[in-house]
Order: structure tokens, then C-alpha cells, then sequence
């Protein structure tokens, strides 16, 4: 088969509206072959398509995983490649589907959780040059987003790297995708020490729209803000 028509087959499957669908139909295709069309639809115009797209990496990655585990480390190397400005790219949906990817497997996340929280991090004095700061909010979208997804099941991963300092920015961010991802964060990892921003969100009811498990959600910050808030609470 063609690079084109592979390409055409597992967008058809993508843009199925069931994600448990859609998965289980890129289950047809060996799983090496999924990745490099996978990659091209991270840009796919149509929001299921990428989304799913993201979900199907966490899917191939892990396989590829089961198999050969440093195989699956050269995928995330390439996404970090993608992500750095001598690429020459931007590396659109990749931050997500990093996060995906160690949501779905332990060990990735555990080798590659800290690289998620770098690019929340600004460089520090020469001795200290451990950060990558991604400044575009449309991929600050997709870097908390990643995180929220590794917060899921391995907040020690991102907490022992002391993120909690690295967040603070975002509840300023004229985006308010971003500022309704970091409310959604700090809940996540239980971050007391962003209960008064949290609390000042409460009053955003500016539009988020969110994509979780193969479903889109339409809230705004101030949903976030209280539902994080709430957490907190119930936390001590």
C-alpha cells in the first residue's frame, strides 16, 4: 500500500465518532505503519481526526512498547525533536500526544514525564539550562493538556519535579483554553498553593472546550476553577 493511501485509510478510521471504534479499527494495520501517518494527522484540519489521532498514538506506542521498548523510545525522541526549534517546525499536537502515551504506559512516563515539564520552564542561569519554555499559548493548549493526562495516573512523576513553581504564569495567559487547562491541572495534582488563584478564577466564565476519552467537553474556566477547588477541599 501507498504512503498516500495508508494515510487515507487510517484517517477513515480516525474520523469515526466512537474512539473504541476507532482504535480497535487501527488495530488492522501493523502497528509501525500507523505511525508516520498518525504524526501528519496531529494537523489534521478536522478536530476528530486529530483528536483521535493523539488517542492512537497512545494506543501504537505502548504496542510498540510490549514488543521492542526502545523502539518506542525513538518515537519519543521524535517527538521531542519535533519540539525543538532546530526542527523547524512548530510540533503541533505533540505535547498531547506525549501525555497520551504516558498516560497509557508507566515506564515511558516515568523516562520522559520530566521533558513535559521542562517545556514549562524557562531557562535558568548557564549551570542551570533545564528549560524550554513553550511560549505560544496554542501550544501551551497542548503541553497542559499532556499533563493534565500523566497527572491522571502519575502525579508523583510531575510533583517530584516540583511543577507546582512552573504554573503560576499560566493563570495570567490571555488564552483561556490555557487558563482552564492550568485550573484543571492544579486540581489534579492538589496544589494548595494555588487555591487564591483558583479562587480568583472562579469569576472567568470565559469559553474552554476539552477533549477526554473520545468525548468534547464545553465548560468555561470559572467550571474548572471549582471543580479543582472542590478537589482541593475533599484533599485536606
Amino acid at each position: 500500500m501507498g504512503r498516500l493511501q495508508l494515510k487515507r485509510k487510517v484517517v477513515r478510521r480516525l474520523n469515526h465518532p466512537e474512539l473504541t471504534v476507532a482504535l480497535r479499527n487501527l488495530q488492522e494495520i501493523p502497528v509501525k505503519e500507523l505511525l508516520n501517518p498518525l504524526f501528519s494527522c496531529l494537523c489534521h484540519p478536522d478536530e476528530l481526526v486529530r483528536w483521535h489521532a493523539v488517542s492512537g498514538f497512545g494506543y501504537a506506542v505502548p504496542a510498540i512498547a510490549g514488543e521492542h521498548l526502545e523502539d518506542a523510545r525513538i518515537v519519543m525522541r521524535r517527538f521531542l525533536w519535533m519540539l525543538n526549534d532546530e526542527s523547524g517546525g512548530i510540533g503541533w499536537g505533540v505535547p498531547e500526544a506525549m501525555g497520551e502515551v504516558m498516560f497509557q504506559h508507566r515506564t515511558l512516563a516515568e523516562e520522559y514525564a520530566h521533558m513535559l515539564v521542562s517545556y514549562t520552564l524557562e531557562d535558568g542561569p548557564e549551570h542551570y539550562q533545564d528549560g524550554n519554555f513553550l511560549e505560544m499559548p496554542a501550544m501551551q493548549q497542548g503541553l497542559l493538556w499532556g499533563l493534565c493526562r500523566v497527572a491522571e495516573k502519575h502525579s508523583d512523576l510531575l510533583l517530584r519535579r516540583g511543577i507546582a513553581a512552573n504554573l503560576c504564569c499560566y493563570f495570567s495567559s490571555p488564552d483561556s483554553q490555557v487558563r482552564g487547562l492550568v485550573c484543571k491541572l492544579c486540581g489534579m495534582l492538589g496544589m494548595t498553593s494555588c487555591r487564591f488563584m483558583l479562587t480568583t478564577a472562579l469569576g472567568d466564565l470565559h469559553h474552554v472546550r476539552l477533549y477526554q476519552d473520545g468525548d468534547f467537553i464545553d465548560c468555561n474556566v470559572s467550571d474548572l476553577a471549582q471543580q479543582a477547588l472542590k478537589h482541593l477541599s475533599m484533599s485536606g
